[in-house]
């Protein structure tokens, strides 16, 4: 036989789970957003914000990605980027869209009809021109699309940007959009962020204004370090006479400056006079907690929010940081990559002037190997290499471009495609895996 199970416990006597009793039961979470204005001055002015926006944009990006082609395309590829200062607007691009909650990359292909669609198959070299990178306040989301049979449905059917005076209407496909904190549910929006997202700093603004505050607290307290108490006697009936006012004031600045120069402190027998000194014991303790708090609310450990070693007995911070390079990861293969989609197409097409299938891209791993770790990768690709070279399933040029690749990749001979490059006219084809091996 079954049994409701109530697991909300209530006492008659003790009034346990009366909510008429419980200062909890009136806690709830309010609609209070912040808007552009505050975002903009808490990161302008709060280190801890901009470190909240910056750190995660800039370790997503810093390592880049790795093309797996042929050398020579992925040369072409990396030029084109450094062309359009790729790297250097995609970081601006994601910083404004996690500090504003929105931004959006043009993609400049030199079409005069921007409401249409772009279609990457008609670019050819050279195709795309140039990329800007435009903050939310500068588009206006249209309606959300609501023909469902649309590859843009519950997104901005179009957006609109002022030039030369003139509303140009742009189709979202002519856009890399970045959103900081996506809506749960965008069709719940009302206000100007739709079709956008939630800055990041919205969901730590709590924990970081109170951060901010303890600092700004204990900083005054440094001020307030010493109080020196005068007790002087029949002091209220002094006060109410405006002759002893002007000799008990004069009296104190007397004290005061011959106690500066001297050191030493001549008062009335009747009168005493006492310091308090206040305690700053553990407030170190407690503003890095705050500090550490802020930077757990977007998952960034304290060795990177704050820049110092993990405390505790053999800690390493090995583990919190594996769980925000995973986060990284996350944001780039979920988020920055799919938004890339039409942008690489258009770029690959501009560096070839075609798009080989074969053509893909990694990111880059974000820890760093250390010089020792790297002479030992490559010590074990080369005893790969002969293995595989050894047992025929392989021909010489196939293990030749896909050990390039990874030597280069993982930086234990970076420059060994330029060099091959620059010396296949030479060597001719038959230069074979044993001759990758032995240089």
């Amino acid at each position: 036989m079954s049994k409701a199970i109530n697991d909300s416990l209530t006492s008659l006597i003790t009034s346990m789970g009366d909510p008429t009793r419980d200062k909890l039961a009136s806690v709830v979470y309010s609609g209070a957003v912040l808007d552009d204005v505050q975002i903009a001055n808490a990161y302008r002015t709060s280190w801890m914000a901009k470190r909240l926006v910056n750190i995660p944009a800039k370790d997503a990006l810093r390592n880049w990605r790795i093309w797996q082609a042929d050398p020579k395309q992925v040369n072409a590829i990396e030029q084109y980027e450094q062309k359009l200062c790729l790297h250097a607007k995609l970081l601006r691009l994601v910083t404004l869209a996690r500090a504003l909650g929105g931004a959006a990359m043009f993609i400049g292909t030199g079409d005069k009809d921007l409401s249409q669609p772009l279609n990457p198959n008609r670019i050819g070299k050279n195709g795309l021109k140039y990329l800007t990178v435009l903050p939310k306040s500068s588009l206006v989301a249209a309606d959300l699309e609501t023909n469902v049979l649309e590859p843009h449905y519950g997104k901005p059917a179009y957006y609109e940007l002022i030039s030369n005076g003139q509303m140009v209407k742009i189709h979202p496909s002519r856009l890399v959009v970045m959103t900081g904190e996506p809506h749960l549910d965008e069709w719940s929006i009302s206000d100007n962020s739709r079709g956008w997202g939630d800055s990041i700093i919205q969901a730590s603004y709590s924990t970081l204004k109170n951060s901010n505050a303890t600092d700004d607290n204990v900083a005054g307290l440094i001020f307030e370090a010493n109080i020196n108490v005068v007790k002087i006697p029949d002091l209220m009936n002094k006060l109410g006479d405006t002759r002893q006012e002007q000799q008990l004031l004069k009296r104190l600045v007397l004290a005061a400056a011959q106690k500066g120069i001297h050191g030493d402190l001549l008062i009335d027998a009747e009168e005493e006079f006492t310091r308090h000194s206040a305690s700053f014991g553990n407030l170190d303790n407690i503003m890095e907690r705050f500090a550490i708090l802020v930077g757990a609310t977007q998952g960034i450990p304290a060795s990177k929010f704050l820049g110092q070693s993990p405390s505790g007995l053999a800690s390493t911070g090995e583990h919190e940081l594996k769980n925000y390079y995973d986060d990284i990861k996350t944001m780039q293969t979920l988020e920055i990559q799919p938004a890339m989609q039409v942008l690489d197409e258009c770029l690959i097409r501009s560096a070839l002037g075609s798009k080989p299938d074969e053509i893909s891209y990694l990111w880059s791993p974000l820890s760093q190997p250390t010089p020792l770790e790297i002479a030992e990768t490559g010590e074990k690709l080369a005893n790969m290499a002969n293995n595989l070279a050894s047992t025929g399933i392989y021909e010489g040029g196939e293990l030749r471009d896909a050990m390039t690749n990874q030597l280069v990749n993982l930086d234990v001979l970076p420059n060994l495609g330029d060099v091959l490059q620059a010396s296949d006219g030479e060597l001719g084809d038959d230069f074979g895996l044993d001759d990758v091996v032995d240089k």
